[in-house]
């Protein structure tokens, strides 16, 4: 069965399952698979190796269609299994290939984690910058010392945070790495050191008081809030929802709002949807 033929026919379907729409997908496609044909290249001539380039057994999948299950994992967080069921091939080629395509959407995509790189463009385009931390579930450990430092009492639960950076259009300049689930939105921004440009407007919630940033006022114990810090607070929420949005068009990958499992290659993954995300917003 070519799961990937079958999908091309159906691009509503294809958009469903793999998270971004057929005619990006064919846009990555053309990206990416020169860098991948390169990669080969240079695992097929390492040192060790006694055969030919061209020698050995073929892939059962070809590049499209590698890429193509890597996206549906990260869309639907299925297991490696069904995966392999799906596009007839074994649970461990499954992991191998998705791993893989990782590394390689990382080193193209090439997402940062605390400087905003911008174009002329969006330098001119660039009004305010939104910062909110997300946190994704992840397994309990078994040491007592990470459950603690581990456990968000925001979330109840055992989680890691990543720091994200939008624009006022809700597109994704960076995604930070991933952070102990306890650790505080305000800390992580300050150990992050992020590289903005100078004199940039920056919105935050509360979790970011004793910075710099546009937070919305607190209202006083036992007391009310004034009419026109009501009106601010109205002013400053309609614009930091950007940074909601975004963050919720990178968790509808579910790999990145479901409990993590991917150990080794949650920071690659978290900019590889981020960047995904973005590409999303493009055609909207």
């Amino acid at each position: 069965m070519n799961t990937l033929k079958i999908l091309r026919a159906r691009p509503m379907l294809f958009f469903r399952l793999s998270g971004i729409r057929l005619e990006d997908f064919n846009n990555l496609v053309k990206e990416t698979h020169p860098l991948w044909i390169k990669n080969e290249h240079k695992r097929l001539s390492r040192g060790n190796r006694k055969r030919a380039i061209g020698a050995g057994r073929k892939y059962e999948l070809d590049f499209p269609s590698q890429l193509l299950m890597c996206l549906i994992y990260y869309r639907t967080y299925t297991s490696h299994v069904f995966l392999g069921l799906v596009f007839g091939v074994s649970s461990p080629t499954v992991c191998r290939v998705n791993r893989a395509i990782t590394r390689l959407l990382a080193g193209h995509f090439r997402m940062p984690e605390r400087e905003v790189h911008l174009s002329e463009e969006e330098k001119d385009d660039l009004l305010y910058l939104m910062v909110d931390g997300t946190e994704r579930p992840i397994h309990r450990s078994k040491k007592p010392g990470k459950r603690k430092e581990n456990y968000s009492g925001k979330k109840k639960q055992h989680t890691k945070v990543h720091q994200i950076i939008t624009d006022n259009n809700k597109r994704i300049l960076a995604v930070g790495p991933a952070q102990k689930g306890a650790k505080h939105d305000k800390k992580i921004f300050d150990q992050s050191r992020v590289v903005k440009p100078p004199d940039m407007m920056v919105l935050g919630d509360l979790g970011y008081l004793g910075t710099d940033f546009e937070i919305p006022i607190k209202k006083p114990k036992k007391k009310k809030i004034s009419k026109e810090d009501k009106e601010y607070n109205r002013w400053h929420s309609g614009l930091r929802v950007g940074v909601e949005h975004a963050i919720g068009r990178m968790k509808k990958f579910r790999i990145f709002a479901d409990t993590h499992r991917n150990n080794g290659l949650q920071n690659m993954i978290a900019k590889n949807v981020g960047a995904l995300a973005n590409i999303n917003l493009k055609t909207v």
